[in-house]
């Protein structure tokens, strides 16, 4: 029960508590993880497929976090929650006879200096080029992670996201589940288009401050038609930057989701409506943005690099102000 009311209290081994507080840094801030923070858990005892199986949990509690508060899942009414549970999250039992986010209808309030707000930028961060990723990467299965290896940058081409794919080389079952959700929220399989796909990638990356896939959601949506001050303006300005109509609902949406998913409320949803999106595509965008938000969760968690080989435009780069590079174009 400590685990779920304040984990610091709770009568855990210390390897527990690195774990934690790990997975706590990650979801919080991860634009503030660095390389010792991985090392911190091998001084525990965690090897490097315990690291990423570590971070993909906590990617996967952020990307389900995500999905449910945007879009205002309810507790089950007849479920026998305990009084400690419900405190913990600010939850009255009172509240399971009728609902908790369904009577919200606005998002009264919003602390703008929220801890959990992220606001370390600058080119330092996570993901800077410095190297692949903070584990190694030699599958155990090669010739089946080859396979899904190629697939996911087949899918992410021109300009796929490769290291972040290689990353996963100790766990090639995950980045299968990755792929395969991946293909329905993203990758020009979600029915958004690439345009609104690259858009939401950015403005989440953008917001979390991951440079990594920022750039490669830079880069998408350049290649998508974007001219690099818009790219740069949605950076600067993840809610809308320089867009307009609904692009900038969907941008706005996808920003205060990523930012602060607790906060939201049947209005952010009723205003995607007013833009002219029916709920399949609102269940697609909510699921693109926590997807995005997972994709950021493991480039962070793991150090992922940007790739030495690959061409990118200065846009992208400047963006998030990493330094122009030999062949960009």
């Amino acid at each position: 029960m400590a685990v779920a009311t304040d984990w610091r209290k709770a009568r855990l081994q210390e390897a527990d508590h690195a774990m934690l507080e790990f997975g706590e840094k990650l979801t919080l801030l991860p634009s503030a993880v660095e390389e010792k923070d991985a090392g911190t858990l091998r001084q525990h005892g965690f090897k490097d497929r315990d690291i990423l199986s570590i971070v993909l949990a906590a990617a996967y509690r952020n990307f389900i976090t995500r999905l449910a508060d945007s879009l205002g899942v309810e507790l089950k009414r007849d479920h026998a929650y305990t009084r400690e549970i419900l405190g913990a999250f600010g939850v009255n039992e009172s509240e399971l006879g009728t609902t908790i986010y369904g009577e919200r209808q606005a998002a009264g309030g919003r602390d703008e200096g929220s801890p959990l707000v992220p606001t370390a930028r600058g080119p330092a961060a996570p993901g800077d080029g410095r190297g692949m990723c903070w584990i190694r990467t030699a599958s155990p299965e090669r010739r089946r992670f080859a396979q899904v290896l190629g697939e996911w940058e087949r899918l992410g081409a021109p300009s796929p996201m490769r290291n972040l794919g290689l990353a996963f080389g100790l766990r090639p079952e995950a980045l299968e589940a990755t792929l395969a959700f991946g293909r329905l929220v993203g990758m020009g399989g979600s029915g958004l288009g690439w345009r609104l796909e690259a858009i939401i990638g950015l403005v989440v990356a953008a917001t979390l401050w991951v440079p990594y896939v920022g750039v490669h959601r830079a880069q998408a949506l350049l290649e998508a038609g974007a001219t690099s001050d818009e790219a740069l303006a949605l950076t600067q300005e993840p809610s809308g930057g320089k867009l307009g109509g609904p692009e900038r609902d969907v941008a706005r949406f996808a920003e205060q989701v990523a930012r602060l998913p607790s906060a939201m409320a049947r209005s952010d949803v009723e205003g995607l409506r007013e833009s002219g999106f029916q709920d399949r595509d609102i269940l697609t965008i909510a699921s693109s943005v926590a997807f995005e938000a997972y994709l950021c969760c493991v480039a962070a968690g793991l150090g992922v690099g940007l790739e030495e080989d690959q061409t990118l435009a200065p846009g992208a780069l400047d963006a998030f102000q990493l330094p122009a590079r030999a062949g960009s174009r």
